[in-house]
């Protein structure tokens, strides 16, 4: 959900420069031609093809990125074209242009194409004086004008980048334990059957709940409930690697998704995970909490529901069994 929506961003922002570049430059390039401006022109008419060409890749095949880095490649050329040609009248397409491969690309890379772009004008006119500029006072007056221009457009870019990247990370996390959530479960766990299923690539899930966890809110508070379930999520990552995922399954559900791990070894790890939490993890008047966790490896041609399922059924057993241990589905 969340690559689909980024993703819309990005074909929305690039679809938008599209339109704005036909819809203003078309024009201009047809207006070229009857005047008998042939190159620039050309010039004209070749950004607004490519863009037409991009926007419809873009919208066909998903892919926000080389679209967007084609534009902006074409519209530097594109408008240096036009400056060469036209001088002082063509530098006034700087401006849309600097803020234009901003929305196309990442900030830094639009940095690295809008300071190229400039030093091609600056030094050209300063090496051959007057075939862009009509003096020194307008070269320095445009240079000023222009960095100030690309300076913004990057704060801009770079602090719209910064809070998508939040908003990413706020709509993946349960804000509580800094565990992920339900929505990019579903997606690991989409993913994990594709890996199965392509790769051969063994899975398996560890799904616990803690133990009377409704009597410890009514006993100490609910204050102290939500500190148990934060002190929990680093306890239960201390002992996995680093390619495993810990996710808030429910209120005091959590669930570990594992990435090649074999059928032995995965109710061990739950049992490494269940004594750890025992030892480390206590109530306020020294009382431990514990844990009763079901374990289930994928298996082929498996839903992830199915998946689940099961592991939930060991979840159930291990509660039934008398808590504070670990079932294998």
């Amino acid at each position: 959900m969340l690559t689909r929506l980024r993703n819309n961003f990005y074909l929305a922002m690039i679809s938008l420069v599209g339109l704005i570049i036909t819809l203003f430059v078309t024009p201009y390039g047809i207006y070229r031609l009857l005047s008998g401006n042939l190159v620039v022109g050309i010039a004209d008419l070749l950004i607004v093809l490519s863009s037409i060409i991009a926007v419809i890749y873009a919208w066909r095949t998903g892919d926000t990125v080389r679209p967007g880095q084609f534009m902006a490649v074409t519209f530097c050329v594109g408008v240096l074209v036009v400056c060469f040609s036209l001088k002082t009248n063509g530098i006034f397409w700087i401006y849309p242009i600097l803020v234009f491969i901003f929305f196309l690309v990442s900030p830094l890379t639009a940095v690295v194409l809008s300071m190229l772009m400039l030093g091609i004008l600056i030094v050209t006119d300063l090496v051959v004086p007057g075939m862009i500029f009509q003096s020194h006072y307008q070269l320095l007056a445009f240079a000023v004008t222009a960095f100030i221009s690309s300076f913004f457009a990057y704060v801009f870019a770079y602090r719209t980048q910064l809070q998508r990247s939040e908003l990413k990370q706020l709509a993946s996390i349960d804000s509580l334990t800094g565990a992920g959530n339900r929505h990019t479960l579903n997606a690991e766990l989409e993913l994990a059957m594709q890996l199965n299923q392509r790769l051969q690539t063994n899975f398996g899930v560890i799904l616990f709940d803690l133990d009377h966890f409704k009597q410890i809110n009514d006993n100490y508070g609910h204050r102290t409930g939500d500190e148990i379930l934060v002190q929990l999520v680093p306890l239960i990552s201390s002992v996995l690697r680093q390619s495993d995922r810990v996710f808030r399954y429910g209120g005091e559900e959590f669930l570990v998704l594992l990435r090649d791990i074999n059928a032995a070894d995965l109710p061990q790890l739950a049992e490494k995970i269940r004594l750890n939490v025992e030892r480390r993890l206590l109530l306020p008047d020294a009382k431990p909490v514990t844990l009763s966790a079901g374990v289930a490896m994928l298996q082929p041609d498996e839903d992830w529901e199915q998946w689940l399922h099961r592991a939930d059924m060991a979840l159930y057993q291990a509660k039934n069994n008398g808590r504070n241990q670990v079932v294998a589905a």
